[in-house]
Order: structure tokens, then C-alpha cells, then sequence
């Protein structure tokens, strides 16, 4: 199951220039704990199921924060947006279905 986040936050309410749609997969057998973090900010948190995908707008210098619970231990890391982010192929030439 794919969800769509759309985020906006409470300083800048209008769409900022700097913002990309990015993608994540949970590929582990764990639910996982995900953070879109901007600076010291906190810009939403979310629970992934295994294998679930998701789709969220965030700025292009954000990272997310992953915490995988495990039986005696937590694992964590941090993952650039701009690895994550979507990139969109508006030529009708080059699209396959």
C-alpha cells in the first residue's frame, strides 16, 4: 500500500519553491518509525509497516530519520531527501507503459 503525505508547515503555509516529492520503501520484516527532519525540526512522523511505500513532500535539504524496532535494540539512521526524491519524467516520448 502506497500513502501520499502532503505536509505543510505552520511558518510557510504556501508551497515552497525548494520542495520535491521524495519515496520510501520499509524492505525490512520490521515496522519502522520514520522522522522528516529539517535541521532540529521535526517536520512529521510517521509509522511504516513492512514492506509498506510511502510518498511526502519535503525540502530538498531535510533527511529522514529511520528507527527500526528490534526484539532487544532500536536501529537507526539518517537518509537524505534528495536520495529519496522522485524524479519525473515529463517527456510523453520517453514514457512506457
Amino acid at each position: 500500500m502506497t500513502y501520499l503525505l502532503s505536509l505543510l508547515t505552520a511558518e510557510s503555509p504556501a508551497k515552497e519553491s525548494n520542495q520535491a516529492l521524495c519515496y520510501y520503501i520499509n524492505h525490512t520484516d520490521n515496522t519502522q518509525i520514520i522522522r522528516a527532519m529539517r535541521g532540529a525540526k521535526c517536520q512529521f512522523e510517521r509509522i511504516v509497516f513492512s514492506k509498506e511505500r510511502i510518498l511526502f513532500e519535503s525540502p530538498l535539504e531535510s533527511y529522514l530519520e529511520v528507527y527500526s524496532c528490534l526484539i532487544n535494540s532500536t536501529q537507526s539512521s539518517k537518509i537524505d531527501c534528495k536520495s529519496l526524491h522522485v524524479h519525473e519524467n515529463l517527456d510523453p516520448a520517453k514514457t512506457h507503459c
